[in-house]
């Protein structure tokens, strides 16, 4: 069959008129492939059928700003077919037709088709795949959902969109087309990541939360933990620090941990335990909260605190894309300490009468000026991606460049992430290889350097007239500026890791699967603190140098099978698991250094070494696991879920190396009854209930469960000193995991066309064989504290998630997300009858003339987090500390400790509205915390006017009535409560179609923690809330930076 093109009359068909040089090497390429390159470079339109090539042979091909007549030439010799070509359009014809001609009687020239891509709604569809069906020809749509193509006439056009029902249109010239896609059955066909595998939502029946890309945070973010912060009821994230190296605390549903980790066990692409920090936030797609034991069992003996499944981002079929993101943030402190400036100190030190000889050296030095900055922060991300129905591909490059407002904070990472996925023999092999590279060099700032700002005076000098850093040698003083110039902390971390997959389908329904992992993650840190700066000046100049490395091999064997019999549907998971961690240090140290020019890098030079400063470790444990699940539905009303997991770990007592972790669950999809089918106002409808038990080995290190020897005393022998080893650690055969039972009932549902809906889901988390510390006797023990299982403790809550869609038309739609999420924590016991203790005191505050006190309390029937202390009455007319007597014996001291406040909230919230007008998007997002306590810690140490006229103090000191020693008690626990805007962004999709080679482009303009609304008189409310004494806001404190961000976005 002859193909032709239709040409405007008089128009001359040339093949000779070529300006765009072309450069090419193919070994063994196919034509179309070939023909795909040319197109890519010259931009002409290729006209053929399939069935037309099947007879050609590959091509090899190496030229150099060749003309497109030779290139075409090399392709098509001895082939049996040939060319024409009209204008920008190269026509594939029969070889042995050579009468073919171009006429204006039965030629049609390539047709470019314009329009529009909508929900059935109404509302635009960003991305939709527009493909001419047969070929490769395709584009997708904008933000707008608009699109444009270029085919040949009789062509028929197929629209494909996650969610929505496959379209065909029939395409005719010149045509402006408006295609409205349908919603599948419902949101609940949509595909969520799980535990090993994917599932439909409406087959769910534990309680997964899922965040996608657009819902993500925008702004400023490092890891994922900033994409998720206030997105899901019953997660928080709290960002305590304005120190660009720290890490945020993450809870799920509450603390249920007094010695391990409370946070979320963390999958990346399958692999589990990875580190946030292997992926950049740009190259995630979606992540998975799994909240209840019926979702998270399936990890065992790791997922007692929840489980996040970060998924990254793939190549897509026929979407050849080039993506470029940039951003430029600038950070400004939000709030810092207020202090007595330098006249105001003058001023009351005059009106008071006091002594001040010595101490007024003419400065006017705000201390907290001095040390911070405005930090300047820059990310990149370039990523190439594609794919065909047989396989995709994905590559990307992120760097990222942050400067913290302390100016001795700073972090620089680099990412860079590929993944290959092939299919073969028709699809019944899946091969998929996963690699990535992460390095980062960091500076964590000297967090003690905002003591000696609250302390130093105003009136002094930075430096002394002669140049020299001026410097105090009084308690809590130094010169914090001294500090930062000449001390360094730098740390290098690199982490590289592959994975690799491989997937059969064995026989019909059965698929088997191997996945292979490897990872090393190495850490150099260096310290030096200069002989005469505050940090080093006890030691006479103290030089560290460590270097860790850390080694993870995992293998993972499974099986699944997938049958359906009529309206019943199995699916079987079964897999084995092997797992190998790593972990090896060494560092050394030294002091007494004569010149501060060798820095950290030259321990020798040092004359001071302790005993103590030379160490080394190593360490390993191992993970064995078989796992199970049994996925069933009926009629898709009905669906049940049951998983088994069985972990041996060589952390565990030798009377405990196994543990089991069942769950089981079930959903009830009610709007499918016959009474609601038929509903207009209720589309989605579903119960869910599930119980499970899993387990907590956070606490457990690889060799806490064995009797340890390690360095004793030394003593003299022969004319030489000699080492002792002695017990440092009992044996406990029985020490096994924390064990957490969840029970768990939810309901998700959507109504009136999917303008509303969400999920509400009730829970109670108990956990038992609670690990900790405990003192025992000697003998008959040999060492005086045991690591146990002993107590108990329960979390309870509820949560509700509504997302709204409250107006939607061509020009404009707005949306709406809140959550709202409850938890009450109550330790239940802390004693058996071998270990006992009628309390835990904790928490450390360090006052001027009282030593260390304890701030919380862990008891029976109280919830972590309780502060306990003197309970405040006021003060007297003297401006003394007025205490409760609470045993009425006349006198105040320890016995009359109460408890005080709490430091968890009542409950958490998020607002977040989303607002698009034509191409302009605005969003902004709403986070709040109500009914917690906080202990303004620097209120306590520095708001009191008995450490002037020699330590500055806060301009409260002066209004506050208090003239006594510093006193920790319930008048300065205050009210955490706060409302935060946390994020506002604006964006303009300034290109929406292809112009240029560019496919996209939007800019954006985000700000990030704006104001908050709070009554808590310290710097900021959100502060660590991490361990057994969280709800201090600490002296030792990096204050939050108030962020504002540049950005553009680029598809190409």
């Amino acid at each position: 069959m002859v193909l032709v093109l239709l040409l405007a009359v008089g128009l001359q068909v040339s093949a000779k008129a070529f300006t765009q040089p072309l450069t090419i090497t193919l070994q063994d390429a196919s034509l179309d492939k070939v023909f795909h390159e040319i197109k890519k470079q010259s931009g002409y339109l290729f006209i053929y059928s399939n069935k037309q090539l099947e007879n050609t042979s590959t091509v090899s091909i190496s030229v150099k700003n060749a003309t497109l007549e030779h290139v075409l030439d090399l392709c098509f010799r001895q082939q049996p077919v040939t060319y024409k070509i009209v204008e920008n359009t190269i026509v594939v014809i029969p070889r042995n037709n050579k009468n073919f001609q171009v006429t204006t009687e039965v030629a049609t020239p390539p047709i470019e088709i314009t329009g529009s891509v909508s929900s059935d709604a109404g509302a635009p569809l960003h991305g939709v795949s527009i493909m001419l069906k047969g070929t490769t020809i395709g584009t997708t749509s904008d933000a707008s959902g608009k699109f444009t193509i270029t085919i040949p006439e009789n062509g028929t056009l197929v629209f494909t969109y996650t969610g929505y029902a496959t379209k065909e249109v029939a395409a005719s010239h010149n045509a402006t087309i408006t295609v409205k896609l349908e919603l599948l059955e419902s949101k609940l066909n949509e595909v969520v990541v799980i535990g090993y595998g994917t599932q439909k939502k409406k087959d769910v029946s534990g309680s997964i939360a899922v965040v996608s890309e657009k819902d993500f945070n925008k702004g400023v973010t490092q890891t994922a933990a900033d994409l998720l912060q206030g997105k899901v009821a019953g997660l928080t994230v709290t960002t305590e620090s304005g120190d660009v190296t720290a890490k945020p605390t993450i809870r799920l549903r509450g603390t249920s941990s007094l010695t391990g980790s409370s946070a979320p066990f963390v999958v990346i692409d399958g692999v589990p335990g990875m580190d946030m920090t292997s992926v950049a936030p740009q190259d995630i797609e979606t992540i998975s909260v799994l909240k209840d034991a019926a979702a998270t069992a399936i990890y065992g003996s790791r997922s007692a605190s929840g489980v996040i499944l970060i998924t990254t981002k793939k190549g897509r079929s026929g979407q050849q894309k080039i993506q470029f993101n940039n951003y430029i943030a600038v950070d400004k402190v939000a709030n810092k300490p207020e202090l007595l400036s330098a006249d105001e100190w003058r001023k009351y030190t005059s009106a008071n009468g006091m002594d001040v000889t010595g101490l007024d050296m003419g400065g006017n030095t705000d201390w907290f000026d001095e040390i911070m900055r405005t930090g300047i922060s820059t990310n990149n991300n370039l990523s190439v991606s594609g794919g065909t129905d047989k396989g995709n591909y994905r590559a990307s490059l992120n760097y990222l460049n942050r400067q913290g407002i302390m100016k001795d904070n700073s972090v620089k990472r680099f990412n860079a992430l590929f993944s290959v996925n092939q299919k073969v023999l028709d699809g019944r092999i899946n091969l998929s290889l996963t690699g990535g590279a992460t390095q980062s060099d960091f500076s964590p700032t000297n967090g003690y350097n905002t003591v000696l700002a609250y302390t130093m005076l105003p009136v002094y000098n930075i430096k002394n007239e002669d140049g020299t850093w001026f410097e105090k040698y009084d308690w809590e003083q130094g010169n914090p500026v001294h500090n930062i110039e000449e001390n360094s902390n730098d740390n290098k971390t690199s982490q590289l890791y592959g994975n690799g997959n491989i997937k059969v389908k064995l026989f019909e329904g059965f698929t088997a699967g191997v996945n292979l992992f490897k990872q090393r993650m190495t850490q150099d840190g260096a310290r030096y603190n200069s002989i005469t700066s505050q940090a080093g000046r006890n030691d006479r100049g103290y030089a560290y140098r460590e270097n860790n490395v850390w080694d993870k091999n995992l293998m993972e064997i499974t099986g699944e099978y997938d049958r359906s019999i009529k309206d019943h549907d199995f699916k079987l998971l079964g897999g084995y698991s092997y797992e190998e961690n790593y972990a090896q240090f060494v560092r050394a140290a030294n002091r007494g250094f004569i010149t501060d020019q060798f820095e950290y890098n030259n321990l020798t030079a040092g004359e001071n070494l302790f005993p103590g400063d030379v160490g080394s470790n190593k360490e390993l444990s191992k993970l064995i696991s078989f796992f199970g699940r049994l996925n069933y539905s009926y009629n898709g009303k009905y669906t049940m879920s049951a998983t088994i997991r069985r972990d041996g770990s060589s952390k565990f007592g030798k009377n405990n190396k196994w543990g089991l972790f069942p769950s089981a669950s079930a959903a009830w999809t009610i709007s499918e009854e016959a009474f609601l089918s038929s509903s207009t106002v209720v589309d989605e409808l579903k119960l869910r209930i599930g119980y499970g038990k899993v387990g907590n080995q956070e606490g457990i290190g690889p060799y806490n469960s064995i009797a340890l020897y390690g360095r004793g005393d030394e003593y003299y022998d022969n004319g030489m000193w000699r080492n002792t080893y002695r017990y440092v650690q009992n044996n406990n055969p029985d020490l096994k995991w924390e064990e957490t039972a969840t029970s768990n009932i939810g309901i998700d549902y959507s109504l009136f066309a999917g303008r509303v809906s969400g999920a509400m889901d009730f829970y109670v988390k108990k956990t038992t064989d609670l690990l900790y510390v405990y003192n025992v006797p000697v003998p008959p023990n040999l060492f005086p504290t045991t690591l146990a299982n002993v107590g108990d403790m329960t979390n309870s809550g509820f949560e509700f998630l509504i997302n709204t869609e409250n107006i939607r038309n061509k020009n404009f739609r707005w949306t709406s997300t809140l959550n709202f999420a409850t938890n009450k924590n109550v330790v239940n016991s802390l004693s058996n009858d071998m270990y006992q203790t009628e309390s835990i005191k904790t928490g450390s505050i360090n006052l001027r003339g009282s030593g260390n006190l304890t701030s919380h309390i862990i008891e029976e029937g109280k919830e972590v987090g309780t502060f306990y202390g003197w309970k405040s009455a006021g003060l007297d007319e003297d401006g003394k500390f007025v205490f409760v007597d609470q045993n009425k014996d006349g006198e105040i001291n320890s016995l009359d400790y109460t408890y005080i406040g709490n430091a968890m909230p009542r409950f958490t919230y998020s607002i977040y509205n989303s607002l698009t007008y034509k191409k302009f998007n605005l969003s902004i997002f709403f986070r709040g915390v109500y009914g917690n306590d906080v202990l303004n810690n620097p209120r306590l140490q520095y708001a009191n006017v008995k450490w002037l006229p020699g330590s500055n103090v806060m301009k409260d000191a002066l209004t506050n009535g208090v003239n006594d020693d510093p006193k920790f008690s319930s008048f300065y626990i205050e009210k955490g409560s706060f409302l935060r805007l946390d994020n506002a962004s604006l964006s303009y999709q300034l290109i929406d179609k292809k112009e240029k080679g560019i496919s996209g482009l939007r800019l954006y303009v985000t700000a990030q923690n704006l104001f908050v609304i709070t009554s808590f008189n310290g710097m900021d409310p959100e502060v660590n809330m991490s361990g057994l004494a969280p709800g201090v806001l600490e002296n030792v404190f990096v204050p939050k930076p108030r962020t504002f961000s540049f950005g553009i976005d680029m598809n190409f």
